[in-house]
């Protein structure tokens, strides 16, 4: 529906949407007022939905939840699934003719059909058991180095003073990115400015953008998912070329995390993987994977920054890069929350939730949850591991593009570490606005503080 509207017509939609969440939350429902996404206290709006039991209906038409058991029992539940029951609509055109004065949902007037964050469970399920030899826990290690190459170039080459987010994390994770998927350096800096204006995708599925945000994402995300393509079929040729009888001769070059995949037997277990699963699983690290990593990352280091002694021990110590990310996770995942939609009627916290009907994990909060968590919204490295149980990414974006995001941020903390011993912030961490599901950093004012002590102090010689 996008393409075919005029920028008034489409402008005036997503206004309308945006204040009807805006209108919800004025009546203080706490799920209404994250939508907002405004800047809201986050650990409060926790304890306000929690107080409205293990399961509550918010005006905003979704049953919502912040008990880490209710939550748990939810991600498990099979009859709950990502997969909205609006995108079974082609191209997400809505159902039927709407009436003059009906205001289309969100996801069909801008559906962002490129963006494959709305499978069914199985789907998900069925493609991380497949990447698993290449994207899993233990064979994403090859993507430290590259990582540790790629944050230690971008800091050692920051000048005095500079922005985390737009001189390192980004670019950092986004180059990382481009390695593991098996970009040509010749289209780096395509992918990586494709790669940033697909930020706040992930977002823009829950709360309607601003006009020139939406159009941006319509015009970049086509293209990404066709530069991946690209990366694909040469991946393919690539593979085809080094087999003779089906069997693999000598060594295949070219074709990166493309060609690991396409050598692996297909999900459904024909002899070789479809080039269009692996383009699935591509355009998931592209666009979320680069997202959720870079907000992953600075989230953990305002956090740092905030809590001097925590820095001071990362810095001491890198080893606790991975304890780091695992606390961050726990008490400010880059996904805030999870959108399920009931396959059919169930009961859910002993309350009965309809077919049709959306359930809303709040991730964030229910990780803060005090009968789960023992002192919930401390920061602390050292909290030991039984403290810090997070949710389960199984039947999610998540269980495929979460191993390699925290091996990432892994490598980028014990980098920085090493080469901005000195780090400090300068002003505001500010984020995204219209973003209740990443809450992604936008801007994050850093210098080098030894740097800028040297600056008012002069050392006597």
């Amino acid at each position: 529906m996008t393409a075919s509207m005029t920028d008034g017509e489409l402008g005036r939609v997503l206004l309308t949407l945006r204040g009807v969440q805006w209108i919800l939350g004025t009546k203080g429902d706490p799920y209404a007022l994250l939508l907002r996404a405004a800047g809201d206290d986050r650990a409060e709006l926790g304890r306000r939905v929690r107080e409205r039991g293990p399961l509550y209906r918010s005006s905003a038409e979704a049953w919502v939840t912040a008990d880490h058991e209710v939550a748990t029992a939810a991600l498990a539940d099979r009859r709950l699934t990502p997969r909205s029951p609006g995108a079974a609509t082609p191209a997400g055109e809505p159902a039927g003719e709407p009436a003059p004065w009906d205001v289309p949902a969100l996801h069909e007037v801008l559906p962002l059909a490129e963006l494959p964050t709305g499978l069914d469970r199985e789907e998900y399920e069925r493609l991380a058991r497949w990447a698993e030899p290449v994207l899993g826990e233990r064979a994403v290690g090859r993507l430290r180095a590259p990582a540790v190459r790629a944050y230690r170039s971008r800091a050692a080459a920051l000048g005095e003073r500079f922005d985390l987010v737009d001189d390192l994390i980004r670019p950092a994770t986004t180059e990382t990115a481009r390695v593991l998927l098996g970009l040509p350096r010749h289209r780096a800096e395509r992918f990586a400015e494709l790669c940033g204006a697909t930020a706040g995708a992930l977002d823009a599925t829950l709360c309607p953008p601003r006009l020139d945000t939406a159009r941006r994402l319509g015009a970049a995300l086509p293209e990404l998912r066709a530069l991946l393509a690209e990366t694909v079929a040469d991946a393919e040729k690539a593979v085809a070329g080094n087999t003779y009888a089906g069997k693999t001769v000598g060594r295949a070059t070219g074709g990166g995390l493309s060609g690991r995949l396409l050598r692996l037997p297909s999900p459904d277990g024909r002899p070789a993987a479809a080039a269009d699963e692996v383009l699935t699983v591509s355009v998931l690290l592209a666009t979320v994977g680069v997202d959720v990593t870079t907000t992953l990352v600075g989230n953990a280091l305002a956090l740092l920054l905030d809590h001097p002694e925590q820095w001071r021990a990362l810095v001491e110590d890198p080893g606790l890069a991975t304890a780091c990310v695992a606390e961050t996770l726990r008490h400010a995942p880059p996904v805030r929350l999870r959108r399920l939609h009931a396959r059919q009627d169930l009961e859910l916290a002993g309350t009965g939730v309809a077919a049709g009907e959306e359930v809303v994990v709040l991730v964030e909060a229910a990780h803060r949850d005090p009968r789960r968590h023992p002192d919930p919204d401390r920061f602390d490295l050292r909290r030991p591991a039984h403290d810090r149980r997070l949710l389960p990414e199984d039947g999610h974006h998540g269980g495929l593009v979460g191993p390699a995001a925290r091996l990432a941020a892994d490598a980028a903390l014990r980098a920085l570490a090493a080469e901005l011993p000195d780090l400090t912030r300068t002003g505001e961490v500010l984020r995204r606005l219209r973003s209740p599901i990443t809450s992604g950093v936008l801007r994050f004012p850093a210098a080098r503080h030894g740097t800028v002590r040297r600056q008012i102090l002069p050392r006597a010689r």
